[in-house]
């Protein structure tokens, strides 16, 4: 099913334009009215200010006074502006369809008063109003919207939300909450009277930016490739000679490929970490040029006004790439030893503890090799064999082993005496994530530096 939802707005003084969307155009005095015939939706929603018709002082008493209202204001202003009754009916059949919902609102204003039958009354050739003064958490307005739309996502494979009207702040809220559901919006930008025709503007495309914008940047923070928006495809089709004096640099753009640092992340979360190691100066040769040519595109999108070809273009969205050159954070300095040290430490910070514990276990028989002048990690390698007992013996003395073995076994592990019987699976010795966790955060580095600090020691 299609919805529609709408943030109601004061019809009152508006006036009737050419809608216009996706080639179709419809007059009317409100876009609500317009998208409702042009796309057609199964269910209408309008959320209703409480900020803008008033009754007594209780919102929940006034309920049905309020809802019959704002329909009267929509066909009081329908009767005023057409002489048509098929226009006259039309309204009415859409006010007859509307759901409408009231919102809370924050701010002062002044709300349309009503009486209790839903007039609104006349005070010589204005409206009665009433001062409207309320003071809110947002958040507060977000979860009465959300709920709105949770409950209309049950039913809806498609919810449209037009931003046309509503305050600043409900505009906002609305739009975040929408953001987080299967939603399209639109907006008919008018600025003062309308002329002839509106276009009616999709955001869709905005509130997507920002999402993938926000999941790359996730995607970093957690070294989690799979919440990475890939969004080469979209830059392949650009076409450089459409950018005049800029041709050089969108080609530039056009090639930018973020499966490096995608790669780079799968590496990091999988354990691959030494893979990781190898490909940083890669990376960080890739993301400085990245960031040079994002800076100079950056500069030109400054310049809007001298750059008019890029008024239409969709497929350019900043914050991508701003986003993508973040992973500068991972990309660490030194020698290999050094940066997996660091890679260690990253392991914990974003609770990657099988990693981390592992790491931590075999990083101390590195630096022992390193500090005997080299060796393989093969048991027919002395040195090996020497630095692996030595690291062995030291951590014993932590719980350093027993939880590596938990974590690296799913649960299947000598350390907890799994026991197996009938098909059921029981553990003898029960440890709880928490400990393990709890070891990670306080213990690990400590326990890892005392190992490594004894080992190198042992280089004769």
């Amino acid at each position: 099913m299609k919805c529609l939802v709408y943030i109601a707005g004061d019809v009152t003084s508006y006036t009737t334009t050419n809608y216009e969307f996706e080639g179709k155009e419809f007059n009317t005095f409100f876009s609500a009215h317009a998208l409702a015939k042009l796309l057609d939706p199964q269910k209408i929603v309008a959320l209703l200010p409480d900020s803008l018709v008033v009754h007594g002082n209780s919102t929940a008493k006034d309920l049905p006074i309020l809802i019959k209202g704002y329909k009267n204001m929509i066909l009081n202003r329908s009767n005023q502006l057409f002489k048509d009754e098929n226009m006259k009916k039309d309204v009415e059949d859409f006010v007859n369809k509307i759901d409408v919902r009231v919102i809370p609102n924050v701010g002062s204003g002044q709300a349309y008063y009503v009486d209790k039958e839903g007039k609104l009354l006349s005070e010589g050739q204005k409206y009665k109003r009433n001062p409207y003064s309320t003071e809110r958490s947002p958040v507060f307005i977000f979860n009465v919207i959300y709920s709105i739309f949770n409950e209309l996502s049950k039913s809806c494979d498609e919810i449209i939300v037009d931003l046309t009207h509503g305050t600043n702040v409900l505009v906002s809220v609305t739009m975040a909450v929408g953001s987080l559901f299967n939603c399209r919006f639109v907006a008919a930008p008018i600025m003062g009277a309308p002329g002839n025709k509106v276009s009616v503007v999709e955001l869709t495309e905005v509130v997507k930016a920002m999402k993938d914008s926000l999941a790359i940047t996730y995607s970093i923070e957690k070294v989690d490739e799979r919440y990475f928006r890939d969004y080469s495809e979209t830059l392949r089709k650009l076409n450089p000679s459409e950018f005049k004096e800029m041709k050089e640099l969108i080609g530039k753009i056009k090639s930018d490929d973020p499966n490096k640092v995608i790669s780079f992340l799968k590496n990091l979360r999988n354990g691959f970490a030494l893979e990781g190691v190898k490909s940083m100066k890669e990376l960080k040769d890739y993301i400085n040029e990245l960031e040079n040519d994002v800076n100079s595109l950056s500069m030109a999108y400054g310049e809007w006004y001298n750059h008019a070809y890029f008024e239409n273009e969709n497929r350019i969205v900043l914050s991508h790439f701003y986003s993508t050159i973040k992973v500068k954070d991972l990309i660490y300095s030194g020698n290999d030893l050094e940066v997996l040290e660091k890679i260690l430490d990253l392991y914990i910070k974003v609770g990657y503890y099988d990693k981390a514990i592992s790491l931590a276990r075999e990083l101390p028989v590195a630096f022992c090799l390193n500090s005997r002048g080299g060796g393989i990690f093969s048991d027919d390698d002395k040195n090996y064999k020497e630095c692996d007992e030595i690291v062995r013996e030291y951590l014993e003395k932590s719980s350093m082993l027993q939880f590596r073995n938990i974590l690296m076994h799913g649960s299947l592990s000598k350390d907890l005496k799994a026991e197996v019987k009938e098909g059921r699976i029981e553990l003898g010795n029960k440890i709880k994530l928490s400990a393990i966790e709890n070891y990670i955060l306080k213990n690990l580095e400590k326990d890892y530096q005392n190992t490594k600090n004894e080992v190198t020691k042992t280089n004769t």
